[in-house]
């Protein structure tokens, strides 16, 4: 049998499977940042930090991303699929449900628990499909990240519908994710590269249970090959928590206290702007590997960045930047901001991307690979929690400080003053400015 090392006798990925990824992807995430735009209009009529938004989106992330990937590989992805719907259910029901802003978090908090689930259970999958199929992943998740605030900012500030019943639109998109599980072509997700290189060449096998990505019973990695796997990707991780930390400090704590009198629209809308154009950075930061795989695969080893810490200092530089203008307010337009909120999400966006694809790199073995993508997602998490905790001091500060010692009054909280601001559109209602701060 010739074994040729040319790499054109691999077979290319089903467009099937590519398309499926890429929609996983959009259903994984697009929750996750239509509960961030949400975010104001949620605390609508309280006092509450922005970032009590993160704190309850970032701990059951946390626990989720902690715990999955050393337990759940004997699970199989079936069953994880329904994990991933019931809990984004449950969630969209609550929050839709009830009046206290407090059990409203609480549905965030279930809600994000269905998306981290859905996120490390079909980022691992890709390990059993070939490494466009983590670009295509990674891309559904950066459309994600420009669709869910797109929608929920079309909806709400574009065509008038209530923040509730723009979230109600949501119920049933979950349901989806079982259908693209269905149309999936399943392989066998441990199989190694010479196994993949081989298909097509006919032989025979013993029958055995990973003849589908249903059955991981066997083989699995033991816990010295799962620390060692860990300690491999731990650079990753940090530079991946530095990045989610320094972005969500900034969006949800930071730009948060900053609106301009001289702009063409109300402090509310500041926020939903600011978030639009973060998300559109991030959708084209996550979808340009992607899409030089699919167009001019030559480009991708000088686009592709190795050292990711670059990425994540370049983000720390736009929280600092931020922090000091909502301090000193020396920005003179709120133009400035909108282009650096689009910076920041490009780096983000690029951050994640090239963090998946260098891990898939430097983790050869396809199920060493599985767990370390799956773990991988644990520095966003941290960095959303870390920064949703230190945010809950430095937005009252801001705040504070922007009132009483700048006396700006309403261009330092970007929110609907009144309660009634979650289930009626305040922003289409006359004498909008007793009804802001």
């Amino acid at each position: 049998m010739d074994t040729s090392d040319d790499k054109s006798t691999v077979p290319r990925e089903k467009a099937r499977n590519i398309i499926c990824f890429f929609a996983l992807g959009v259903l994984s995430l697009v929750y996750d940042e239509i509960s961030l735009a949400a975010a104001e209009d949620v605390l609508s009529g309280s006092k509450i930090a922005t970032t009590n938004v993160i704190v309850a989106i970032a701990l059951p992330v946390l626990v989720v991303k902690t715990s999955a990937p050393w337990f759940l590989q004997k699970c199989s992805y079936l069953y994880k699929s329904c994990i991933v719907v019931l809990l984004l259910l449950a969630g969209l029901i609550v929050i839709v449900s009830v009046e206290k802003v407090h059990w409203r978090l609480l549905g965030i908090s279930i809600i994000e628990s269905g998306v981290s689930f859905s996120e490390i259970t079909f980022l691992a999958l890709t390990a059993a499909y070939q490494e466009v199929t983590v670009s295509a992943f990674v891309a559904g998740i950066g459309v994600a990240s420009l669709l869910g605030p797109l929608y929920y900012t079309a909806l709400t500030t574009w065509l008038c519908l209530p923040p509730r019943t723009t979230i109600l639109t949501t119920l049933p998109w979950p349901f989806l994710v079982l259908f693209l599980y269905a149309v999936l072509e399943k392989k066998d997700e441990y199989a190694s590269p010479e196994e993949k290189q081989s298909k097509g060449v006919k032989y025979s096998k013993l029958p055995t249970d990973s003849d589908n990505p249903d059955s991981s019973l066997q083989n699995d990695l033991t816990w010295k090959q799962k620390l060692s796997v860990a300690k491999q990707i731990l650079p990753y991780i940090t530079f991946l928590f530095l990045t989610y930390f320094a972005e969500y400090l900034s969006n949800q704590g930071i730009i948060t206290t900053l609106a301009f009198s001289n702009s063409s629209f109300s402090p509310r809308d500041h926020y939903q702007y600011y978030i639009v154009c973060y998300h559109l950075g991030k959708f084209l930061g996550r979808s340009h590997i992607f899409l030089l795989s699919c167009t001019c695969s030559k480009l991708l080893p000088y686009v592709h960045v190795k050292k990711t810490w670059i990425l994540a200092l370049i983000e720390i530089a736009h929280l600092l930047f931020f922090f000091f203008a909502s301090w000193f307010r020396f920005v003179p337009h709120v133009s400035i901001i909108l282009i650096l909120c689009f910076t920041e999400g490009f780096v983000a966006g690029s951050m994640y991307v090239n963090s998946a694809y260098t891990v898939s790199e430097v983790v050869i073995h396809p199920k060493q690979r599985e767990f370390a993508l799956g773990l991988l997602t644990l520095g966003n998490g941290l960095g959303k929690l870390c920064a949703g905790l230190l945010g809950l001091h430095v937005e009252p500060q801001l705040k504070k400080h922007c009132v009483y010692e700048l006396e700006l009054q309403d261009e330092c909280i970007t929110r609907y003053q009144h309660a009634s601001g979650w289930t009626t559109n305040m922003h289409c209602h006359v004498n909008s400015n007793s009804t802001r701060m």
